[in-house]
């Protein structure tokens, strides 16, 4: 019970510490931009949460010391994962084509992807919703 919890919190931490840093990296980025004629901010959040989460899996994930989860959960999932949900599905698809499962891969980035934009256009629809 007590390790649930501690991972619990070091997730609620890192998740709540990721999400403000998305925000608040999101209206600066959108502040120096001006009028959003491409969203930067979300590229530099989901390219920069993909790089932090790199380092996280090379010197948590898989270390030897048990310790260290505690670190990935705070860091890895936590962090990252409030930061942007991108950086896993980048590890994944990584994980996919180093295991040379090329159409696995391919059908995961075009299928979320599609199935993605498909679901905000779904939701859209049925909630009468519309984007400015």
């Amino acid at each position: 019970m007590v390790d649930g919890l501690v991972s619990s919190l070091l997730l609620l931490l890192g998740g709540g510490l990721g999400a403000n840093a998305r925000y608040w990296l999101g209206v600066f980025v959108r502040t120096l931009q001006g009028p959003v004629a491409f969203p930067i901010a979300t590229l530099l959040i989901n390219v920069g949460g993909s790089f932090c989460l790199g380092f996280c899996v090379t010197f948590f994930r898989n270390h030897p010391d048990p310790s260290r989860k505690y670190w990935y959960l705070l860091l890895g999932t936590g962090l990252c994962g409030g930061f942007t949900t991108f950086s896993t599905f980048s590890l994944e698809t990584l994980e996919l084509l180093q295991q040379n499962r090329l159409i696995a891969a391919s059908a995961y980035v075009f299928g979320s992807v599609f199935a993605a934009i498909f679901g905000v256009w779904l939701a859209l629809k049925l909630s009468g919703g519309r984007i400015v």
